[in-house]
């Protein structure tokens, strides 16, 4: 077995963070249990720093603030995999993220390595390392841990400097240190947003309805969560997204009818709450339209379907062909923009993301040329991977 040290109580946090305090990296993940469950249950935190491996119980620490509060350190550079999981944990218990995150997983994709890739995938591809994962489906709340979970859980550390390294010399001879760098900010920035934002913003299916049926969905998303709090269940067991839709279109407080649907008799609870939702809707039809939400800008302008997707599929070839992953570049959304915005109709003072910063940097001029037909697009099928020309 891998050496490391087990911490398994408050004092032994302590001793420890004491023993790392000159430390300048902390290498971690975690290993959480969320199925069936209200909460997220935080299992086991691995760490790796000069100093060498650790694996630290928080069902035996209890408070983990003091480790959270290291790992925010603006003298320690943190380096992680798809990090989104462990800084949520982080922002809950002290209310900040590092500052100085390297997630490997999206410095991969600056270099070509498609994003998101797993961890093993990343392994593989940069250090040909094949990591075993038998463990993925572990209950990592039982104690002692076997010696498998142990190992399953130190590999998913003990590597990440090293291949951190690599991508930092990739990154370097591409000349997109800084772009990688200015991602990293935003991407903490609306991880961030994420974890503080109005959580029933991001209800499934909300864009399509108007303010009167985002009221509904409000008033259904504060009753859901605080009946899963109540519980101690999941928010979807107790009333699926796709049902809070469906009963926001409706529009009716008629029991009968809303006994009728038949997806709130599918994979939730919603069926033993019919008598309460009544309520619930009555209280979204009765806000004023003066008071009604706001329909958020991401969804107030025209979708352009079928442009959208031509231009994405044009800006993923650059990328392909450029060695950038097409993810990192650009999502449907951002096409939207970018068309709603040349074609006049995106509210006024949103910028386009692919219109800022190192985006507008890698394509230039690539997208409007495109739009105005300066450019043509043809097809080489010598190039699977990249067959679009636009020449």
């Amino acid at each position: 077995m891998t050496s490391h040290r087990f911490v398994r109580s408050s004092a032994e946090l302590s001793d420890y963070l004491e023993s790392i305090r000159d430390a300048k990296r902390i290498d971690f993940d975690t290993e959480f249990i969320s199925d069936g469950k209200y909460k997220t249950e935080l299992c086991l935190v691995q760490a790796a720093t000069e100093y060498g491996p650790i694996l630290i119980d928080p069902l035996g620490v209890g408070d983990m603030k003091p480790f959270w509060n290291k790992l925010c350190d603006p003298a320690v550079r943190v380096t992680a995999h798809s990090a989104r999981s462990e800084m949520e944990f982080c922002y809950k218990a002290i209310g900040r993220v590092p500052d100085r995150l390297f997630d490997i997983q999206l410095a991969a994709g600056f270099v070509g390595i498609d994003y998101p890739a797993s961890l093993k995938k990343l392994l593989d591809e940069i250090l040909h390392i094949d990591l075993p994962k038998d463990e993925t489906r572990s209950d990592w709340r039982l104690r002692p841990l076997s010696i498998l979970q142990v190992e399953y859980a130190l590999n998913d550390v003990l590597y990440l400097e090293q291949t951190a390294e690599r991508l930092c010399d990739r990154l370097e001879k591409l000349g997109r240190t800084a772009w990688f760098e200015e991602e990293s900010r935003d991407y903490l920035a609306r991880m961030v947003a994420s974890f503080t934002g109005i959580g029933w913003q991001k209800v499934a299916g909300i864009t399509t309805l108007g303010r009167r049926e985002l009221a509904i969905v409000r008033e259904l998303w504060f009753w859901r969560e605080k009946k899963a709090a109540v519980k101690r269940r999941r928010s979807n067991h107790i009333l699926r997204d796709d049902v809070m839709i469906e009963l926001a279109k409706l529009k009716t407080t008629d029991p009968d009818r809303l006994a009728a649907l038949r997806s709130i008799h599918r994979r939730s609870d919603a069926a033993m709450y019919l008598q309460e939702l009544p309520g619930i809707i009555a209280r979204g039809l009765a806000i004023p339209d003066f008071a009604l939400p706001e329909i958020p800008v991401n969804f107030s302008f025209p979708n352009y379907p079928i442009a959208s997707s031509w231009l994405l599929a044009i800006l993923h070839n650059e990328a392909k062909k450029r060695d950038l992953s097409p993810n990192i570049l650009a999502v449907p959304q951002d096409t939207r923009e970018l068309i709603a915005y040349y074609a006049g109709t995106l509210p006024e003072g949103v910028t386009p993301r692919l219109l800022t910063g190192w985006r507008r940097e890698f394509l230039g001029a690539l997208p409007k040329e495109i739009l105005t037909g300066k450019r043509a697009v043809s097809f080489d099928l010598n190039s699977i991977d990249a067959p679009l020309r636009c020449a």
